[in-house]
């Protein structure tokens, strides 16, 4: 199995992004539409409902996070690709955002494609085929 994708949007991406952190032999390449990244940034009756509040396990919310996955990512090219919305209002962008910064901190490589003024679904149809473009290019140059 040397040419398996994992690849997701939203609750999925986030599990994505922890499949190639945690999985790297398993995974060849990541593609990670409006991640999760970090569940204290995300809507809180949603969070808390399954993890309760912040102050009740700061540590599992630090676990889960991806940006404490990060280290763990793939020091090869072509192995990430995120992709998100500028205007998403269900996983906002500073998700997105925050991972960037914590790749580039650690020096790990990856590709990002934002859509300015797409929300938490692609709506626009020239952007929904720019992204399918994106992502079969993608996937096709790196599997």
């Amino acid at each position: 199995m040397e040419r398996v994708a994992i690849h997701g949007w939203s609750y999925g991406g986030y599990l994505s992004l922890l499949g190639l952190a945690t999985r790297p032999n398993i995974f060849k390449v990541c593609v990670a539409g409006a991640p999760v990244t970090c569940w204290r940034l995300y809507d809180t009756a949603y969070t808390e409902r399954y993890m309760g509040l912040p102050a009740w396990g700061p540590h599992a919310y630090s676990r889960a996070s991806v940006l404490a996955h990060a280290p763990f990512f793939p020091d090869k090219e072509g192995r990430l690709l995120i992709i998100h919305g500028l205007a998403d209002e269900n996983v906002h962008f500073c998700h997105t955002a925050a991972l960037l910064s914590e790749l580039v901190r650690l020096g790990k490589p990856h590709r990002v494609q934002v859509y300015p003024g797409e929300r938490h679904s692609l709506r626009a149809m020239h952007a929904a085929k720019h992204y399918e473009a994106t992502l079969l290019h993608f996937l096709h140059e790196n599997l």
